[in-house]
């Protein structure tokens, strides 16, 4: 997560998207994987899976933010 996050944060602040906005966004992108996938996550996987599925939406979930900063900022007049 610690990657995604750096990654997502550099690219909202190159690009003059609000911070605010972005953690905004990445609290509700974590909060809906929560919602989504909590039902599911303790389960009888395989190691291997269950370290994929961890790398996947850690590195997804602060692009969420990044997506929502870059809505925000296309979307204000």
């Amino acid at each position: 997560m610690a990657v995604g996050f750096a990654l997502a944060l550099l690219a909202t602040d190159k690009l003059g998207y609000g911070l605010g906005l972005y953690v905004v966004g990445w609290l509700g992108s974590w909060l809906a994987l929560e919602y989504f996938t909590a039902a599911r996550m303790p389960s009888t996987r395989k190691d291997a899976a269950a370290i994929m599925i961890g790398i996947g939406s850690g590195f997804a979930t602060p692009w969420g933010g990044f997506l929502f900063a870059a809505l925000m900022h296309t979307l204000r007049p």
